[in-house]
C-alpha cells in the first residue's frame, strides 16, 4: 500500500521536454508523489540535470535521458533506458515542446504548417508507441498530453501552432478509445498562457491584461498544471480517460 502523501510510489513516470517550464514542473510534482521521473530533455542539459538535482534533494529519484522525441530511434533508445535505469514506464506525459512559425494561416507556406503537425503528432506517436507494450501488459497506463487553450480559442497568427495542438487533441481522444479496453487511460491537459520563462519575453501589460480577465484574477503558473497532470496520474483519476481538464483561471468562461 502506498502512504497517502507518496501516491505515486512504485510508478515511473516519463516526461518529456521536461528541463523547463511546465514539463520542469510536472517531473518535480511526480516525484513528489513519490514517482521515479526520467526527465526528458532535447538541448538544454544542464537544466535538466538542474530538474532531477531538485528531485533528488527532496528526496526523489530519476534519471536525465537525452532525446529529440521527433525521433523514433531515439525515442526507443530512451525508454529501453529508462526501463534499464528505472523500470517501465506507467505513466507518460507528452510536454514537449516546439517551436512554430508565427503569421496568418493564408500567409504560410504548406510547410510550415505541415511541419507543425508533424513534429507535434510524431512526437506523441513514438513516444506511446514505445511505452505502450508494458503498459498492455502491465493492462494499467496513464497517457497524459499537454495541450493548449489556443486549440479551442485560436489567436490570430497562431494557426500553426493551434492546428497542432488540434490534431494533438484529436489523436489523444482516439487514443483514449482505443486503449481504454486495455487498461490504460489517456487524458489532456489544456492550460492558457502560463508564466514560464519563454512567456516572459510577452510585454507586461499582456500579461497584466490575460491575469485579470480570468474570474479568479491570478496568474497561472505551471505548478498550476503540474497539479492537475498529478492528479490524472493517479488512482483517484481511475475512471478519467478522453477527458480534457481545462487550467484556465476561468477564462474560458468568458465571451
Amino acid at each position: 500500500m502506498t502512504a497517502p502523501d507518496k501516491p505515486l510510489e512504485g510508478k515511473v513516470a516519463l516526461v518529456t521536454g521536461a528541463s523547463r517550464g511546465i514539463g520542469a514542473a510536472v517531473a518535480r510534482r511526480l516525484a513528489r508523489a513519490g514517482a521515479a521521473v526520467a526527465v526528458n530533455y532535447h538541448q538544454n542539459k544542464e537544466a535538466a540535470l538542474g530538474v532531477l538535482r531538485e528531485i533528488e534533494t527532496g528526496g526523489g529519484r530519476g534519471v536525465v535521458l537525452q532525446a529529440d522525441v521527433r525521433r523514433q530511434d531515439q525515442v526507443d533508445s530512451m525508454v529501453a533506458a529508462v526501463k534499464e535505469k528505472l523500470s517501465a514506464v506507467d505513466i507518460l506525459v507528452n510536454n514537449a515542446y516546439f517551436p512554430f512559425q508565427v503569421g496568418a494561416l493564408h500567409e504560410l507556406p504548406w510547410e510550415k504548417l505541415h511541419e507543425a503537425v508533424e513534429h507535434e503528432l510524431s512526437a506523441l506517436h513514438f513516444c506511446a508507441k514505445a511505452c505502450l507494450p508494458a503498459m498492455i501488459e502491465n493492462k494499467a497506463g496513464k497517457i497524459i498530453v499537454i495541450s493548449t487553450r489556443l486549440a479551442q480559442q485560436p489567436l490570430p497568427k497562431m494557426g500553426a501552432y493551434a492546428a497542432a495542438k488540434s490534431a494533438l487533441e484529436s489523436i489523444a481522444n482516439t487514443m483514449a478509445i482505443e486503449l481504454g479496453p486495455l487498461g490504460i487511460a489517456v487524458n489532456v491537459v489544456t492550460p492558457a498562457f502560463t508564466l514560464t520563462d519563454a512567456s516572459m519575453i510577452m510585454p507586461q501589460a499582456f500579461r497584466e491584461r490575460v491575469k485579470d480577465s480570468r474570474p479568479l484574477k491570478k496568474h497561472l503558473y505551471p505548478e498550476d498544471v503540474a497539479g492537475a497532470v498529478a492528479f490524472l496520474a493517479g488512482e483517484e483519476a481511475s475512471m478519467l480517460t478522453g477527458s480534457h481538464i481545462l487550467i484556465t483561471g476561468g477564462s474560458h468562461l468568458q465571451l
